[in-house]
């Protein structure tokens, strides 16, 4: 466990905006978040915020008067195999680094991921999602701590259905739990199946780096794509073009990047933060850019959507 006070947190998220903490305190492992939990005790410290790569966060501007608990990766490594085709390993590792483990043991099921940024952790907290997979999809367990109001605090164990996994969402998130470790049952491959599970690992990595603005700073999707069956049926009650794209391309869903750019904001600057041109669900940061700035275009984009539909798109971004 270390401690810093009064560092710029713009230093540790993906977009590279964000004021000073009070308190960051870095989490290698599961005996150094329990000294942080004590340390938080003795200090009486209610305000806290779990960090992992901060590649989904937008954080205010201004002071968070708190601690942030930083996980980050362990070393040595602690992903490990417990039976033959499960994985635990603790919340701060990488979601990349436990697919190339399970590539490594012949397993496959998580190879959906390639390319995803963020931590086993936020992974599962958030039921991290892409080309039809989910986190759910092979989600165990999860070992854990619930903060209590009196600075206390109790460990916990939760099975896939006690997760209460939702689109972008779960029981932790919900109820601010703190993930230490997670096991993913995956599925033995042969030779063949192995290798065409790194090929779809490979080809969603290069999608990635062709299709999403990785030259700037940003914070991935910042909108849930729409998935309410009947907020579907009121686009496609406007666009009854795009019916076969919600059946084939997009499962079932509507790309909220196809609603931003075909309503006209692709491009749409607010300060220095702009709707990128390259995939219009991407905030860029073009340098110096402001959570204002950004919340401006969220705002923009919010209500040109409810002006046309008649409903609100669900931020995917957390916005502390």
């Amino acid at each position: 466990m270390k401690v810093y006070q009064n560092i710029f947190l713009k230093n540790y998220l993906w977009f590279k905006i964000g004021g000073k903490a009070s308190l960051v305190i870095d989490i290698p492992s599961k005996e150094d978040l329990i000294e942080t939990l004590h340390f938080i005790k003795e200090n009486k410290i209610q305000n806290i915020f779990v960090l992992g790569e901060g590649s989904n966060l937008l954080f205010r501007d201004e002071l968070f008067d708190g601690a942030i608990l930083h996980f980050t990766e362990p070393n040595p490594s602690s992903i490990k195999l417990v039976e033959d085709e499960t994985i635990e390993c603790f919340a701060g590792e990488s979601l990349d680094s436990v697919i190339r483990f399970a590539f490594d043991n012949n397993l496959v099921g998580l190879e959906w991921a390639g390319g995803l940024p963020g931590t086993v952790g936020a992974a599962v907290r958030g039921n991290v999602g892409a080309f039809g997979g989910e986190i759910k999809d092979t989600f165990q367990k999860a070992h854990g701590f619930r903060l209590l109001t009196d600075e206390n605090y109790e460990e916990l164990s939760l099975d896939n259905s006690e997760m209460e996994f939702a689109y972008r969402t779960s029981r932790v998130k919900r109820e601010k739990l703190i993930v230490v470790s997670s096991l993913f049952k995956l599925k033995k491959g042969d030779k063949e199946e192995v290798e065409k599970a790194k090929e779809v690992y490979y080809a969603n990595i290069n999608y990635r780096n062709e299709k999403h603005p990785l030259e700037y700073p940003n914070c991935g999707s910042v909108f849930k794509n729409i998935s309410k069956p009947d907020e579907v049926e009121k686009v496609i009650s406007v666009w009854p073009d795009i019916k076969s794209l919600v059946d084939t391309k997009w499962h079932g869903k509507v790309s909220m990047g196809y609603i931003i750019d075909r309503l006209g904001l692709k491009g749409f600057r607010v300060g220095n933060a702009q709707v990128s041109e390259k995939h219009q669900n991407f905030i860029i940061n073009l340098g110096e850019a402001t959570s204002h700035d950004v919340k401006k275009i969220i705002t923009t984009i919010e209500k040109k959507v409810q002006d046309t539909f008649g409903f609100t798109p669900e931020v995917e971004i957390e916005i502390v």
